[in-house]
């Protein structure tokens, strides 16, 4: 859903200003950086510490985000990448969950929640306990589909000298600009390398955001990367597919919802939450 790199994006995960709100606490910062340094091992044991895999990068690019020590990535990567480091009955699987949460006035918001966990049964149960804590029901994996759409979303930067997050990662100024990328020439290699959408225009002004299918985002990544692009961030997510499925929280529902969500935030197993909620006040999530 972040500190440095992730937009503001209705319908969007992790843990935006959550995290701005709660930086300063020891506790909440120890958990994101277990999860983002969990994360960071598993990709690195799948791609066996292959820096040019785009799952490892993308999830460097997190644990930047989450400003996760120079010295534990590099642990991390070393981890997941020699088989012999591994701990016995240490296997990470992913799993998601859809469920839906009343809120009061507003209704019942729509959620999707993905986690990483080596203990299926214990990751099922604490999902479970905080969904039915807040009166909320567990539904079927799959059920929520219909609401959203699952897309893979690459963020490119507009200076052609701009480091991305990955290649020199642990010392290169993110903020350093170069001169700006021909707009018409990132545009048709975006397009014919599986690009459905490009935006030009997000919030993120110094980025250009280029949407397509989740299969397509591995071959994009890399055709930009090829052309010299700096991708700064790219990931899977689920968006809200139409904004008659989005539910609009008034003030007291959206303390409601907020509680919920600070509440997976705290499980170190949950890696996204997706949502089709939209609140008043943008200084909430």
């Amino acid at each position: 859903m972040h500190q440095v790199q992730i937009r503001h994006m209705a319908g969007h995960s992790k843990w935006s200003k959550i995290r701005h709100k709660k930086g300063a606490n020891d506790v909440v910062r120890a958990k994101e950086h277990s999860r983002v340094a969990r994360a960071i091992e598993v990709a690195s044991r799948a791609c066996r510490g292959d820096m040019a895999d785009i799952h490892l990068q993308s999830t460097i690019n997190a644990a930047r985000a989450a400003q996760l020590p120079k010295e534990r990535m590099e642990k991390a990567i070393e981890r997941g990448a020699n088989p012999h480091m591994k701990s016995e009955g240490e296997e990470y699987v992913v799993r998601r969950y859809d469920g839906m949460i009343p809120t009061g006035n507003s209704g019942k918001v729509a959620v999707i929640v993905e986690t990483l966990t080596e203990n299926r049964n214990r990751t099922a149960a604490n999902i479970r306990h905080l969904v039915t804590k807040s009166d909320g029901e567990l539904l079927p994996t799959g059920a929520n589909e219909w609401l959203f759409e699952h897309v893979g979303l690459i963020w490119v930067s507009k200076f052609m000298n701009k480091h991305d997050y990955v290649v020199g990662y642990s010392d290169v100024d993110p903020s350093s600009k170069g001169a700006e990328i021909d707009m018409d020439a990132l545009l048709e290699c975006a397009l014919e390398s599986g690009a459905t959408d490009v935006d030009f225009a997000v919030e993120a002004i110094d980025d250009v955001l280029i949407k397509c299918e989740p299969n397509d985002m591995t071959q994009l990544v890399q055709a930009l990367q090829k052309d010299g692009y700096s991708t700064t961030e790219f990931e899977k997510q689920w968006l809200v597919k139409d904004e008659g499925n989005r539910i609009f929280l008034d003030n007291e529902s959206a303390e409601v919802f907020e509680k919920f969500l600070n509440s997976l935030n705290d499980d170190v197993d949950v890696t996204n939450v997706f949502h089709n909620a939209s609140f008043n006040d943008d200084n909430i999530l």
